[in-house]
C-alpha cells in the first residue's frame, strides 16, 4: 500500500456521528474547555500580581506566601490545560481526543480546588477573618473537593466505557467506584482532621502557634505545590503523548491500558486534591 492509499484509507472521526455508543463530542467540548481554563488561568495570574504587589499587615506575609506557593504551579496547570483542551479541538480522532480530554480535565479537576485553598490562604493575610471567613471557606473547600472527586469518578467511567464500546467488566468498573470512595473519605478524613498539639521539642522562643504556621503548615502547603505542580506536569505529559501517537494505533486499545488510564486519570489528580485539602488554613 503506497502512501496516498494509506491517506485514503483514514476516515476522520470528530465524534459526531454517535458510532459506538459515543454519545457526548470530547472535540466539539474542548474549544469552549480551553477558553474556560484560560480564563481562569487568568483570575489566577491577577491573584498572583495582587499578592506580588501589595503590602501585607504585620503577621500576614507568612499567609500570603503560603497563598502564593498554591497559586503559581496552579496558573502554571491552568495554562496547560487551556493549551491542551485547543490541541483537542483540531482532533480528528474521536478515541484520541476522550483520552487527551481525560487528562486535561483531571488537570482542571485538580487545580479548581487549588485555587480556592489558596483564597483562603490569602484571607488571614489581608485581615479578612474577622467573620468566620475562613471557616465558610473550609466548608467550601470540602463541598469543591468532592464535587471535583465525583467529576473524576464519571468522567473515568465514562472514559472506559466510549472507548471499549460500552463493554467495560464489570469488576472495571467497581474498582473505579470503589477507589472514588477511597479518594473521596481521604479528602473528608484529612479536611477533618484537628492539627497535632505542638511539640515540647519545639525551637526555643516559638509559640505553640508560630509552631503550627511555620513549621507544620508550611511544610504541608510545600508539599501540596509540589504535588500540584508534578502530578499536573505527569497529567500534561500524558496528554501531550497521546496526541503524537498515530490514528492507527487508536482503532483497538488494550482493554488493560484503558482500565489503567482510567485509574490513573482519577487517583492522580485525586492526590492533588487530598494533599491540597491536607493544607487548608484554620481558623
Amino acid at each position: 500500500m503506497n502512501s496516498l492509499e494509506r491517506l485514503a484509507a483514514f476516515a476522520p472521526d470528530t465524534c459526531s456521528s454517535g458510532a459506538g455508543g459515543i454519545d457526548w463530542s470530547a472535540i466539539g467540548s474542548a474549544g469552549s474547555m480551553s477558553a474556560f481554563c484560560g480564563i481562569m488561568a487568568g483570575f489566577v495570574l491577577s491573584g498572583i500580581v495582587v499578592v506580588i504587589g501589595e503590602r501585607n499587615p504585620l503577621g500576614g506575609d507568612g499567609h500570603a506566601s503560603r497563598g502564593l506557593r498554591l497559586l503559581l504551579p496552579c496558573f502554571v496547570g491552568l495554562a496547560t490545560a487551556s493549551y491542551l483542551y485547543a490541541l483537542t479541538s483540531g482532533e480528528l480522532v474521536c478515541s484520541r481526543a476522550i483520552t487527551e480530554q481525560l487528562f486535561s480535565g483531571a488537570i482542571l479537576a485538580g487545580d479548581a480546588v487549588v485555587v480556592i485553598v489558596a483564597l483562603a490562604w490569602l484571607l488571614p493575610a489581608y485581615g479578612r477573618n474577622t467573620h468566620d471567613t475562613v471557616s465558610f471557606f473550609r466548608g467550601l473547600i470540602q463541598f469543591a473537593a468532592q464535587f471535583s472527586t465525583l467529576m473524576l469518578v464519571v468522567s473515568a467511567s465514562g472514559f472506559t466505557n466510549s472507548i471499549l464500546r460500552h463493554r467495560a467488566a464489570g469488576w472495571a468498573d467497581a474498582l473505579v467506584w470503589i477507589s472514588w470512595v477511597l479518594v473521596a473519605g481521604a479528602v473528608f478524613y484529612f479536611w477533618w482532621k484537628p492539627l497535632p498539639a505542638a511539640p515540647s521539642a519545639r525551637p526555643t522562643g516559638q509559640t505553640p502557634e508560630q509552631w503550627r504556621d511555620e513549621d507544620l503548615l508550611n511544610r504541608r502547603v510545600r508539599i501540596a505545590s509540589w504535588t500540584t505542580l508534578y502530578v499536573g506536569g505527569a497529567l500534561a505529559v500524558a496528554s501531550g503523548v497521546a496526541v503524537g501517537i498515530p490514528y492507527g494505533h487508536w482503532t483497538a486499545l488494550s482493554p488493560v491500558l484503558v482500565y489503567s488510564l482510567g485509574e490513573a486519570s482519577l487517583l492522580l489528580p485525586g492526590s492533588i486534591i487530598v494533599t491540597v485539602v491536607w493544607a487548608v488554613p484554620r481558623e
